[in-house]
């Protein structure tokens, strides 16, 4: 709706003296006495004035007259706009209390329609009068300075509205004051609340910590609502919750106390019955109002409480087949029993009574069917917490598998009966289940066999019950598993093994293998007829209704149907359970945990004389142990990674003596080892080489050949003498692959990719996507690498030895006009090679012979005469001068970056460093 403010009265045209018209008659008549001399010409001067006055006074007069006339119009226009806003607020009004009325004209409406039959979702409800904002459109702008006050005032009014005031009931509404006034206020809401939600798909709960507050509302205990159990008491108030069944929304509140303290924090609307009643907290500031609630009286509630007994759905709110809406487990939980053949528990009720389920006498085991929402969660809970509180974990263990992200057995987890929690098994896990499984198969077989016994009720041997969550999404995605479930089906009860399979689709998932030996049968509700009949023979669980929430059909052993109603636990039931049997030893673990990503290496055990490097997972023999390196019985060890994935710990793990990274120390460590191999002084050890990968392509193509063979050689002759070698490496290609070849042990750390990992020898079946640092694959076990603290190498320098300055100088050098300047500075004496340097007498101390490579060549064999008399240097040239130059085919060792180091020809014919 729109209203249209009416125009401002119109102001008099502005009058004007007509200067122009006074002055041209009085030109015109002074010319014409001028010209004719005459008096008598003058007198028409007199006539501009005269009319120009009588025009003013014209224009002062019709001024008046529109004036009078707009202003009747804007009056008459004024007192029409209003009686057009009071008619539009009357419909505004009209239409906002028909909408959401308020506790009073609820009382006031003989037949009401619009009771249960409020759009889901909607949850309003109106406090009181209050001046709201009005929904009224009004034009034009009322923002010029000239606009007159009466319409001003028009839309100021326009734009409020004493009306209802709206909150959403979901904030949760608490009332404070004079207890008879604010239960009063209280008593509205609470109409339009009970009005608003259907019975038959609604709860109401009272928690009544105000002693005494109950006395006078009787009629809550008249409302057709379905009752739930009392929440917790919040001192000194009286809380009233609506929810609704079979979802997890939260509860529509509202609270009243004497004093806002005792108003519980669900409730973010306060209204305060004071001088004036106001509301005083709500997350909208513009919301906190003044307002005149809408008063009930306690009579005038009962009797319109008792009225809706007559209304057909509040008939129908009660259960046809005498099941409750919702039962308490506590009562249901049956005393201790220490010695026992069977399993018997009541999680369910039906309409005689509970329901006793066993999966010793109705099983071996059992299938759950229900849809998303239909309390399968809720069932599994109470099932088990009913036979942990009957049943000793020295009788009983449980082993949970929930893929759905552990949810749903996050209460049971503290039960001493809880072997293991399993969560979204990945490929690892899956394998890791299989491997479990299997074993303590095998194991409850071996106890049986010993024992002489042929079924678990002949052994002392507990109970394991699997309980599986979404048993068909697990399949989906790890098939294999399939095999392992339908041979427990098969051999379960003779081992003691039961199998608790829930999944929303039964019908086609679960093989007939495994429905065959689960006579248990439980179906909530579900989409479908077939899967109802899957599960429990009849389609009654498709016609359960979706707002019973723990609704079920329940068939035993081939028994008739029978409907029944999901006991609820409560975490008091959970606390009590694992209080009762807190002095029983804890049941053995069948399944072990995941290894732990950070492992100390104090924690692990030496077994032998091997190195002890971190923990191995052997779920197939249901154990994890610390596991070895024995360098004797492994030999060489190959360490492959990825960056950062532990190669570094994994090696300051091993005492060894660790090769520096450089290229000339490491070649001169090699080196030595060769050495005495050669002379028969070599010594057990082990060496330890990271990074081999990345230092390898730092030698030259001739270093690295001869480094690579001394490697292979030190690879294949080093056990005899007990040496053995730990090469760490991101990946073995190239020259490097027939290396990796001789080292017969390898253990495989992450690695970036699949093909990576293949590529390094590893089976993809084994690759582990984003596994942690020190996750590794080791004589085909999984193996968590410990965190050793990073041992670096020790400090080392090449092999070199020092120039004797009171011996002369024979250098060979492609830098002769640099290197001169800097000998003559150094007080050397420099010259050319020439032929009679070659004679037997030495050249004066302090003297060097510096020539480029073609001097040395133009004095064939000068160079090489000249070692016995002096010190010959090599300084700035190639390998291939070397050889033309020393005419030998053994190679230098590899020279540090730094340019002050050079080659030393030494008298023997070998070749070593030096520092200019």
């Amino acid at each position: 709706m729109r209203l249209v403010l009416p125009t401002p009265p119109n102001s008099a045209p502005p009058w004007r003296f007509p200067v122009l018209a006074v002055a041209a008659p009085m030109v015109v008549s002074v010319a014409l006495w001028l010209i004719t001399g005459s008096i008598f010409a003058l007198v028409f001067a007199a006539l501009g004035p005269v009319t120009a006055v009588a025009s003013v006074a014209d224009q002062w007069w019709g001024g008046r007259r529109v004036h009078r006339r707009e202003s009747a119009r804007f009056v008459r226009a004024v007192a029409t706009a209003e009686q057009e806003l009071e008619r539009f607020h009357a419909i505004e009004l009209a239409a906002l209390t028909d909408a959401t009325p308020d506790g009073p004209s609820i009382l006031r409406r003989r037949h009401d329609r619009g009771r249960w039959h409020t759009p889901p979702g909607t949850h309003r409800v109106v406090l009181g009068t209050a001046l709201i904002p009005s929904g009224l459109d009004v034009s034009p702008a009322t923002n010029d300075a000239d606009t007159p006050p009466q319409l001003l005032d028009l839309a100021d009014r326009a734009r409020v509205l004493n009306g209802p005031l709206l909150v959403d009931a979901t904030l949760g509404v608490g009332v404070v004051g004079p207890w008879p006034v604010a239960m009063a206020c209280a008593r509205g809401i609470l109409l339009q609340l009970a009005r608003m939600l259907p019975p038959d798909s609604h709860w109401l709960r009272i928690s009544d910590g105000a002693a005494g507050a109950l006395s006078t509302e009787d009629w809550l205990a008249a409302l057709p609502h379905r009752r739930s159990d009392p929440g917790p008491l919040h001192a000194g108030a009286l809380v009233i919750e609506f929810g609704a069944v079979g979802e997890r929304m939260a509860s529509l509140t509202v609270a009243v106390a004497a004093t806002e303290s005792r108003i519980p924090p669900s409730c973010r609307v306060v209204v305060s019955c004071g001088s004036p009643t106001r509301v005083v907290q709500h997350p909208d500031p513009s919301r906190r109002l003044a307002l005149r609630p809408g008063f009930v009286s306690a009579v005038e509630a009962a009797v319109w409480s008792g009225s809706l007994q007559d209304d057909p759905r509040a008939r129908d709110a009660a259960d046809p087949h005498g099941l409750p809406e919702m039962v308490p487990l506590a009562p249901l939980l049956g005393e201790a029993v220490h010695d026992s053949r069977t399993l018997a528990c009541t999680p369910l009720v039906g309409a005689a009574g509970p329901i006793v389920l066993d999966l010793v006498t109705d099983g071996p085991h059992s299938i759950v069917g229900g849809t998303t929402g239909s309390g399968k969660s809720e069932l599994l809970v109470s099932w088990i917490l009913a036979m942990a509180s009957t049943y000793s974990p020295e009788h009983v263990s449980f082993l949970l598998v929930d893929f759905k992200g552990g949810s749903a057995f996050a209460p049971l987890a503290n039960l001493p009966h809880t072997v293991g929690t399993i969560t979204d098994l990945d490929e690892h896990e899956a394998s890791r289940a299989l491997a479990s499984l299997r074993a303590e198969l095998r194991l409850r077989e071996r106890t049986l066999a010993d024992a002489g016994a042929r079924s678990i009720e002949e052994c002392d041997l507990p109970r394991l019950v699997i309980v599986v969550d979404e048993f068909a999404a697990m399949l989906a995605e790890f098939p294999d598993l399939h095999a392992l479930f339908t041979d427990v089906a098969a051999r379960g009860r003779s081992l003691g093994v039961h199998l608790i399979l829930c999944t929303q689709r039964p019908s086609g998932v679960v093989r007939d293998t495994v429905l065959a030996n689960a006579d248990l049968r439980i179906s909530l509700r579900v989409n479908n007829r077939s899967d109802s009949e899957a599960v429990v023979g009849v389609p009654d669980a498709a016609e359960l209704d979706a707002a019973s929430r723990g609704r079920a059909i329940v068939r035993l052993a081939g028994g008739e149907a029978t409907r029944a109603q999901v006991a609820i636990a409560t975490p008091d039931d959970t606390r009590v359970a694992a209080q009762r049997w807190s002095a029983v030893p804890t049941p053995r673990r069948p399944w072990r945990d995941p290894l732990p990503r950070h492992i100390d290496p104090r924690d692990l055990v030496a077994v032998g004389a091997g190195f002890p490097f971190g923990m191995a997972d052997l779920p197939h023999e249901q154990r994890q142990e610390t596991v070895t390196w024995h360098p004797e019985g492994d030999g060489h060890l190959l360490v492959l990674g990825a960056p950062r994935s532990g190669r570094t710990t994994l090696l300051s793990g091993i005492r060894g003596w660790r090769m520096p990274a450089e290229p000339p120390i490491a070649w001169d460590a090699l080196e030595r080892v060769v050495e005495t191999l050669d002379d028969g002084t070599a010594k057990a050890g082990v060496l330890l080489i990271d990074d081999v990968d990345s230092l390898v392509p730092r030698f030259s193509a001739e270093h690295r050949a001869v480094w690579l063979e001394w490697l292979g050689r030190l690879l294949r002759e080093g056990p005899g003498r007990g040496i053995r070698l730990v090469l760490a490496a991101q990946r073995v290609q190239g020259e490097l692959q027939s290396i990796a070849s001789l080292l017969p042990s390898r253990i495989m750390l992450p690695h970036t990719s699949r093909q990576d990992w293949v590529l390094a020898g590893g089976e993809g079946s084994e690759f582990l996507l984003g596994a942690a640092p020190g996750a590794a694959r080791f004589r085909g076990h999984h193996v968590q690498v410990a965190e050793f603290p990073i041992r670096l190498p020790d400090d080392a320098v090449p092999r070199s030895t020092t120039l004797n300055p009171a011996r002369p100088l024979a250098i060979a050098t492609s830098r002769v006009a640099a290197l001169s300047p800097r000998l003559r500075n150094a007080g050397w004496t420099v010259v050319a090679p020439e032929p009679e340097h070659a004679s037997h007498d030495a050249p004066a101390p302090g003297t060097a012979i510096v020539g480029d490579i073609d001097d040395w060549q133009a004095r064939w064999g000068l160079l090489g005469s000249l070692r016995e008399t002096c010190q010959v240097i090599l300084e700035g040239c190639s390998l291939a001068d070397v050889r033309l130059l020393t005419r030998s085919r053994r190679v230098p060792p590899p020279l540090p970056s730094d340019t002050r180091w050079v080659w030393q020809f030494h008298p023997d014919g070998s070749l070593g460093r030096a520092r200019l």
